[in-house]
């Protein structure tokens, strides 16, 4: 009976070993997950931010153009 229980500590503590190598995977892929979110999330404001200013700047010219074609301006 001694050596059953024996094992069967082992074998419970072998399952407890595998388990946590488990979930230190599950939650190093969680922080990966996160970390590239993040990533992309940063990529994705710069991107706006960009096309902002390029609308923006786009627009001013446009602006210009039908000032100069009014003959309100001239071009610079």
């Amino acid at each position: 009976m001694s050596q059953q229980l024996c094992e069967t500590e082992t074998n419970m503590l072998a399952i407890i070993s595998k388990y946590k190598e488990e979930l230190n995977l599950a939650t190093a892929h969680e922080h990966k997950v996160a970390d590239e979110y993040a990533r992309v999330y940063v990529e994705k404001e710069a991107r706006g931010r960009v096309i902002d200013s390029l609308h923006q700047e786009a627009t001013m010219w446009m602006d210009r153009f039908a000032l100069t074609l009014n003959g309100s301006q001239e071009l610079p």
